[in-house]
């Protein structure tokens, strides 16, 4: 059984799926930031895959990202009222999830359609981590 565990990291996670009309019929990605994000997962990913997996497939993410520096007391140290969960419109999970499903395809796994398990996670990073994230993925 085949299994992939590895880490983007030094960048932030980016939502992919809010389109904005540009007229003509044609459409842009609002996020600036998601084509390069999904170069960097995939990057990433060609380095700690073989071979795509083929068959039906597990996926774990864990999206880190860096707090505000109004979380933080003119000392340095977590306020706190900081908000313990990372609650912010701009990274909606499953925005998340589908920018990275999509740089994993074709290298990973072949398709996204593979994946039948998931589980995903975001969360503000902890003093010692650096934004990115966490993938796994568990051929099953």
């Amino acid at each position: 059984m085949t299994s992939f565990i590895f880490s983007v990291e030094n960048i932030e996670p980016a939502p992919q799926g809010s389109k904005r009309h540009i007229g003509g019929g044609r459409m842009i990605e609002v996020c600036k930031r998601v084509k390069t994000w999904r170069r960097e997962v995939s990057k990433v990913a060609k380095k700690e895959t073989e071979t795509p997996i083929e068959g039906a497939c597990h996926v774990g993410l864990i999206f880190r990202f860096k707090r505000p520096k109004s979380h933080y007391r003119s000392n340095g140290l977590l306020k706190q009222s900081a908000p313990a969960y990372l609650i912010v419109k701009k990274n909606d999970l499953d925005k998340l999830v589908r920018s990275t499903l999509d740089a994993l395809s074709g290298i990973a796994f072949i398709d996204d359609c593979q994946v039948t398990n998931l589980s995903a996670t975001k969360r503000y990073c902890n003093e010692d981590e650096v934004v990115g994230a966490d993938i796994l993925i568990n051929e099953l």
